[in-house]
């Protein structure tokens, strides 16, 4: 009890109790005393979530920048750029950049950059592999080397990418290549040019999962998909389509781990397509050992990238029951007339 008969609470307590408080009431409590002030802007810089669509709003980076107790503070860090353009843009990125040295907490990472702004991804790139901080989480442009980053940040957990080509070997297939004896949950994030899309849309590699990331990818992916500070970034039970890539065959246990654990995270998922490079092998290991598919799903498509597009068009689309007969009547020779005929009754309805 202080000497105006107060009670005075542990710091602990008080910490806690500050927790409790939304936004701006924390910006308030700083003026009350010193010890405030602390628990206030701990709590305060600890998430900053920035999208840069007015141009006061550089003004956390300078802080950031230039209070190194503040920038130690923060664990979460999100900045996204809108579609309009200000003078103070650049200066946003700058400042980050500037300041990464006392990002040493920083734990999860999203940034996405204008098309103006990719000048700056060599000094975002070098942010990244300075060692400065160790993230479990990063969203980026898919403007990076992600191998050399992996490999810099090497606690990393969950890689998001944004702005994605879809185009059959395109960049999930680049990062199987360039990505060797790691694991990690990399989900490509499609850009939707500020239309609203009638889906939410995924796209997934899980042949960079071990078994372990493979069994607990719900919840790993799932934590990581609980914000919503960016545009972009879909929450889990949003997501109704899913696209897999597989450049190899893939192992039976880990895929197996790893669709049991999207069908538990994407609740709502109708729509699951397979985009595979070894599909024969691939589907006469699905024969011989069926894949339990999420009961959610409406549709399953399988797409070969073995053969150019204008060669060959292997590909099946079709319910769950129907890829199961297919399985079991499919040959090599006739895998391209499977896919014609179902398509061509899907016409015909």
């Amino acid at each position: 009890m202080t000497a105006s008969g107060r009670v005075q609470l542990p710091p602990e307590l008080n910490s806690a109790i500050m927790g409790f408080c939304p936004p701006g009431s924390l910006r308030h409590l700083p003026l009350v005393n010193k010890e405030f002030r602390f628990h206030a802007e701990k709590l305060l810089y600890a998430h900053v979530a920035v999208r840069a669509s007015k141009q006061w709003q550089v003004g956390v980076f300078e802080t950031l920048a230039t209070d190194t107790t503040k920038a130690g503070y923060v664990k979460f860090l999100s900045l996204e750029f809108d579609g309009s353009e200000y003078p103070t843009d650049s200066l946003v990125v700058e400042r980050l950049v500037s300041s990464a040295p006392a990002l040493k907490n920083l734990k999860d990472l999203r940034i996405r950059l204008r098309d103006d702004l990719e000048m700056y991804t060599a000094d975002v790139f070098s942010m990244l592999c300075a060692g400065y901080f160790h993230l479990n989480t990063l969203f980026v442009d898919d403007y990076f080397d992600f191998g050399a980053i992996l490999e810099a940040q090497n606690r990393l957990t969950v890689l998001g990418v944004f702005e994605v080509m879809f185009h059959y070997g395109g960049t999930p297939s680049s990062l199987v290549r360039s990505v060797k004896d790691r694991s990690v949950i990399a989900v490509y994030l499609e850009d939707t040019e500020g239309e609203l899309p009638t889906h939410e849309e995924l796209s997934l590699t899980p042949e960079l999962l071990s078994l372990g990331h493979a069994r607990d990818f719900d919840f790993i992916l799932g934590k990581a998909l609980e914000s919503d500070d960016m545009t972009i970034s879909p929450r889990a039970e949003q997501v109704t389509h899913v696209s897999v890539y597989l450049k190899h065959v893939p192992s039976k246990e880990i895929f197996k781990a790893f669709i049991d654990a999207a069908g538990r995270l994407f609740v709502n998922l109708r729509n699951l397509e397979l985009v595979l490079r070894s599909s024969d092998d691939t589907l006469e290991e699905w024969r011989d050992d069926p894949v339990a598919w999420p009961r959610s799903l409406t549709e399953l498509e399988v797409i070969d990238t073995g053969v150019p597009i204008s060669i060959s068009q292997k590909r099946f689309r079709g319910s769950t029951e129907e890829f199961t007969k297919f399985l079991h009547t499919f040959a090599r020779r006739d895998w391209g007339n499977w896919g014609r005929r179902s398509y061509s009754s899907d016409s015909e309805e």
